[in-house]
């Protein structure tokens, strides 16, 4: 079994597009990478995260809001540009209290899926290290799709 455990990792990394990015030192590649993702999102943007105060994204996120895109933000207590986020036509805010949210999953049209350790904070991500990596793999968007549905399911509309 270990065996075969072994073999489907080492196809799965040979096939896989995983962008790792090593943040501070790699930040503006990620911010570049995930802010032009979001720019050409048509559909969805699924973000979960305990909390959210990204400024340098959230242009990024008012403008797919204004061309259509549908923003689903799940966190556990919602301030920062969550609370701003939900003046826009097209956005849904969660708050998901059963447990602590401890990291972050991005969701982009069901195409690329991003994860990384902590709140989806700009200044701590520009102060602390910490790993991200992004995928367009589709086990691991089916995966991430899953557990966002759970976690969905789980939450309360912050307007009800």
């Amino acid at each position: 079994m270990i065996k075969l455990i072994a073999l489907l990792f080492t196809i799965t990394i040979a096939n896989a597009n995983i962008f790792p990015f090593l943040l501070p030192d790699e930040g503006s590649r990620f911010n570049h990478y995930l802010q032009t993702h979001l720019k050409n999102s048509q559909k969805e943007i699924i973000i979960v995260t305990p909390s959210l105060n990204y400024p340098s994204l959230r242009k990024s996120i008012l403008r797919s809001i204004s061309h259509g895109t549908h923003l689903n933000l799940i966190v556990s207590k919602p301030s920062g540009d969550a609370l701003r986020f939900i003046a826009y036509e097209g956005v849904t805010l969660y708050s998901y209290t059963p447990r602590v949210l401890t990291d972050t999953l991005i969701l982009i049209d069901n195409s690329l899926v991003c994860h990384l350790s902590g709140s989806l904070n700009e200044k701590s991500l520009s102060e602390n290290v910490s790993s991200v990596w992004c995928s367009d793999e589709s086990l691991l968007i089916l995966a991430a799709q899953k557990q966002i549905t759970t976690l969905i399911k789980r939450s309360k509309p912050y307007l009800q």
